[in-house]
């Protein structure tokens, strides 16, 4: 039968290696409750913070490319007016007709340009980003996801543990005393099945 005292001790400074990895990683000194508890909480709010600037980003993601789209059907709209007054310029027009679509083209041009008015007046309170801030910014904020799973990792693998370096010793030992239980029931019912075959 094996030292079960030599395995106890190997396995309680393998789990007080692991708290202190855990320490290391959280950057704390001691993993008292209140300690741990804060650290968490901290995580949290660290969580919702990096939701927050990613929901924030993607609103802006959202609008630039509306604007975007506003401005390519703009686009499109003034090259069809090139064309068409380039054709409209080929034919002989009498002047009143011209004058008809030149008062015609002035009022569309008017409402166009009260619509630039509202999408301006609608983004001025946004902070002007480049395109290479916005990816720089998405960069970061999936750094800080990735730094932010990888705590929260952490933290979970050691959540079952009590924070107290010697509840956690009384923990494995409870634990090491019911699985010697086990063996030995194992132990029993096969010599017992054993029995029964012979």
């Amino acid at each position: 039968m094996p030292d079960t005292s030599i395995e106890g001790s190997s396995n309680v400074s393998l789990y007080v290696d692991a708290l202190e990895d855990v320490a290391d990683a959280l950057g704390v000194g001691d993993l008292s409750f209140s300690v741990y508890s804060s650290v968490t909480d901290r995580l949290d709010h660290e969580e919702v913070d990096v939701n927050r600037a990613l929901l924030r980003t993607q609103r802006v993601e959202a609008e630039l490319t509306q604007y975007l789209l506003s401005i390519e059907h703009e686009s499109r709209l003034i090259d069809k007016w090139t064309d068409s007054m380039q054709t409209t310029a080929n034919t002989a027009d009498t002047v009143p007709e011209l004058e008809r679509r030149k008062a015609a083209l002035i009022a569309k041009a008017k409402e166009y340009q009260k619509e630039l008015g509202e999408l301006q007046a609608e983004t001025a309170d946004i902070a002007p980003v480049s395109i290479t801030e916005l990816a720089a910014f998405r960069k970061q904020l999936k750094k800080q996801e990735q730094t932010l799973k990888e705590k929260r990792a952490r933290v979970e693998a050691f959540q079952g543990l009590p924070p107290n370096i010697e509840l956690a010793r009384h923990a494995l030992e409870e634990a090491r005393d019911r699985q010697m239980e086990l063996i030995q029931l194992r132990e029993r019912l096969l010599g017992k099945m054993v029995d029964g075959v012979i």
